[in-house]
């Protein structure tokens, strides 16, 4: 029985195309987010005691709303720069394709380290668990455009290289952030958390810079 591809290649050879590898990731991210709010809800409540309690138990699951709050922000902030990173590749090579896979399995891993930091806050393992997740997701994610835009392996042999390197950065930028805030969580997990947002200023600060700059924009497909 014949084993190949319509093109002749052999089945192991076989990576999903662009769009399906898009459609299936924005499965994945719509999951993850999703997956959030579950564990956001206010303790059972008798309903002659609503009136006088409901103020006290919103305020008792504050941790838990600033947890789903800031990884909702983190995994559409992963979905932009996914998108982003995806409008300039042509097609998929299996290597990118594993990658993608990895990166989607920190995704999906996201709503465990924000349950977490709803349910014992700011103490300084579950900070660094929580951190270390979003740094990984954001590696990998700057390794994914590092391969395919090497050489101009995956993306458009016309692509500016102050695109390539914007792209790059920014990717970047999470994981650096991150990845001092575990080292700041040694002293205090308080900032740590505050080093977190700070990471979004930062995002928004160089897209600014690389958005005021002129940038010859080549045809995509």
């Amino acid at each position: 029985m014949d084993t190949t591809e319509p093109n002749g290649s052999p089945p192991e050879t076989w990576v999903p195309g662009k769009d399906t590898l898009r459609a299936f990731s924005d499965g994945i991210f719509t999951i993850a987010i999703t997956l959030l709010v579950l564990e956001v809800r206010l303790p059972d409540i008798p309903s002659a005691e609503i009136d006088a309690r409901f103020l006290e138990s919103l305020a008792a699951i504050a941790p838990k709303m600033l947890g789903f709050t800031l990884s909702f922000f983190i995994i559409a902030m992963y979905w932009l720069s996914y998108h982003r990173i995806f409008r300039f590749i042509r097609e998929p090579d299996r290597v990118l394709v594993g990658e993608n896979i990895l990166f989607l399995f920190f995704i999906v891993l996201m709503p465990f380290p924000t349950y977490l930091i709803g349910l014992y806050g700011a103490h300084q393992p579950v900070v660094m668990f929580y951190a270390a997740n979003v740094a990984a997701t954001s590696a990998i994610l700057a390794l994914m455009w590092r391969h395919a835009s090497t050489g101009h392996l995956l993306v458009d042999p016309g692509l500016e290289d102050s695109v390539i390197r914007f792209l790059w950065v920014r990717s970047l930028i999470p994981a650096g952030m991150f990845l001092l805030s575990i080292v700041v969580a040694v002293f205090s997990p308080v900032i740590a958390m505050a080093v977190w947002v700070l990471n979004f200023v930062a995002v928004l600060g160089v897209t600014r810079f690389y958005s005021s700059r002129p940038v010859k924009k080549p045809g995509l497909p």
